[in-house]
């Protein structure tokens, strides 16, 4: 099973993920990393006004995606209402 690395940057500074995770796919790689990334904005960054991205590697470290943190809040976004249904009403 592929080992992903979450890493954070600023553009300034990286701070790199020490551990990774194993994880079946790329696709499970990005599952969790938007996960991740909401979480992260929901604590402290929200308040940072700093560019702060998510950049996943595998254990060679060769980039295998770039998320941007507030990207990651929009992409999963619940609908306000029920379900589209609703917005039909």
């Amino acid at each position: 099973m592929p080992r992903y690395l979450f890493n954070l940057t600023d553009r300034r500074l990286t701070y790199p993920d020490p551990v990774g995770m194993d994880l079946d796919s790329l696709d499970a790689a990005r599952r969790h990393a938007h996960q991740d990334a909401r979480a992260l904005l929901e604590s402290w960054m929200v308040k940072s006004s700093a560019p702060w991205r998510m950049i996943v590697t595998d254990e060679n470290g060769t980039t295998l995606l770039t998320i941007a943190l507030p990207e990651a809040a929009v992409s999963e976004a619940l609908p306000l209402f029920g379900g589209s249904d609703d917005l039909a009403a």
